[in-house]
């Protein structure tokens, strides 16, 4: 009986280790060693608030030769020409007789050396022949002559949609996965390892719920768990893909009912089918902060002007209003194109404030693209296929002719002493737009006048009221993109 209870206690042992084992190597490693052509995935440990890997594991995935010397209490890496041994309790290695101090000790236990992260780069890297480096704070090293791709992740709500934008510093590839039953999307990056600015994007609202950089299975992944009201995702791609926009579009059965506001809606709001979707850029932003003049900055002029006219259009016109930037943000011309391109905008407008060397002249200008902005590139054939983003604008040159004469006459009838020219030009945040899109200058900054009318409440309402009413006018007749 004695020996079946010793049996049976030897069998759940085993099972109990057996199990530990399969947990630890599925689920317990934390931290990545990059190499070139291999991924060493490891089990880190933290003590006294040191990171500690384990030697063996990185010693063998190098094809080192090494000699544990249980008695002598030494670890030695034989390198090609160089020798480096180890004593567990102190912080001093040697390299060819050479002592190096570390910012923690070696350590030995249960059997297992334990190295802190500096030994890599301090130590292990002069008789490795490749240097390591690595970021404090984060969980990974990058060996050799591997270049990460440093990711920066920002997310923002625009209109019915929350966008996550994801910029790196070298061109990826990124493929998207939508997980609807689990109501997670998940964005695995190719190409090169990744190493992002930050693990977890502060952000959370109706439709994004969590957004997290993993990459423990040894492949970088950016894991977004979504809400309920989430009825797509899309995702584009700008900058030959060194950015990309992840779009999150809301249910519009999850729509709340608007709340009652003070100012009492038009009589007779026009309900226009054939224009769903228009896209208002407010210029600059960030770093770009536009004209300037006694501290007013066409950055928040553009912006606040944006958000008037949203009112403005929501008040006329059974549209969905997108902004592409809602706060003071930094976005290329390709990045607010694409706000309209993969919205299916049926208009694209960009506001500007005008500048001039004459500080008496004073109006608008509305702007749309040169006809002949590719120069001698054949124009636009609808049978092909393909064609270059900066010709994206061609199939809608007419209908954006048509939008700019009627917001001319529009601008007109509101301030008659304005002159209000239709211009052309090669404008980068028009080219790539592949619906009816004009950028409209407003007002000159150059003058205290200009400053005064640019930032008085009165004159932006009249002027976006303007603005919608010509919109509305245009979406009204054949024009604008269903």
């Amino acid at each position: 009986m004695k020996s079946v209870v010793t049996a049976l206690l030897i069998l759940t042992l085993a099972a109990s280790g057996l199990l530990f084992t399969l947990t630890l190597s599925a689920a317990d490693t934390d931290f990545l060693i990059y190499f070139e052509g291999s991924t060493l995935a490891l089990k880190s440990q933290t003590i006294d608030r040191a990171v500690y890997l384990p030697l063996v594991d990185i010693v063998r995935h190098l094809g080192l030769a090494y000699t544990d010397a249980t008695g002598l209490l030494t670890f030695t890496i034989q390198g090609q020409n160089s020798k480096l041994v180890l004593t567990p309790g102190s912080a001093f290695i040697a390299v060819n007789d050479q002592p190096i101090l570390l910012q923690s000790t070696i350590r030995r236990e249960n059997g297992q050396w334990l190295v802190p992260l500096d030994f890599l780069s301090q130590g292990l890297s002069r008789v490795a022949g490749q240097e390591f480096r690595y970021r404090p704070g984060t969980r990974r090293v990058f060996a050799g002559r591997i270049q990460a791709a440093e990711l920066v992740m920002n997310a923002q709500a625009l209109g019915g949609i929350t966008r996550l934008t994801m910029r790196t510093g070298f061109s990826v590839d990124v493929d998207l996965q939508k997980e609807t039953a689990q109501h997670r999307a998940i964005l695995t990056l190719k190409g090169r390892p990744i190493d992002p600015a930050r693990e977890r994007l502060d952000y959370k609202d109706g439709l994004l719920q969590s957004v997290t950089f993993d990459d423990s299975e040894g492949s970088p992944r950016v894991l977004v768990a979504m809400t309920d009201d989430v009825r797509d995702v899309r995702l584009t791609s700008a900058e030959e893909n060194r950015v990309y926009f992840v779009d999150f579009i809301k249910d519009p059965a999850a729509e709340a009912p608007a709340p009652p506001v003070a100012a009492a809606p038009p009589k007779n709001p026009t309900n226009i089918t054939n224009v769903r979707v228009i896209v208002i850029d407010a210029g600059h932003g960030g770093i770009d902060a536009g004209a300037t003049n006694a501290g007013t900055l066409e950055k928040d002029v553009t912006l606040n002007l944006a958000r008037r006219l949203r009112v403005a259009l929501q008040s006329r016109m059974a549209a969905t209003i997108i902004l592409t930037r809602e706060t003071d943000v930094a976005l290329t011309s390709e990045a607010r194109a694409a706000v309209a391109n993969n919205n299916r905008a049926g208009v694209f407008i960009s506001l500007h404030v005008g500048y001039s060397p004459d500080k008496n002249a004073a109006g608008s200008s509305v702007y749309i693209m040169r006809p002949d902005f590719t120069g001698g590139f054949p124009q636009f054939d609808s049978s092909r296929l393909f064609f270059p983003w900066y010709m994206a604008y061609r199939p809608s040159r007419q209908a954006s002719a048509a939008l700019a004469t009627q917001l001319q006459q529009n601008l007109n009838q509101a301030f008659p002493g304005w002159k209000v020219p239709v211009r052309y030009g090669p404008l980068g945040v028009l080219a790539s737009a592949t619906m009816p899109a004009v950028a409209v200058e407003i007002g000159n900054l150059n003058n205290e006048a200009g400053v005064k009318m640019l930032t008085d409440e009165d004159f932006q309402t009249r002027i976006v009221g303007s603005i919608a009413a010509g919109i509305e006018k245009f979406a009204a007749s054949s024009g604008g993109r269903p």
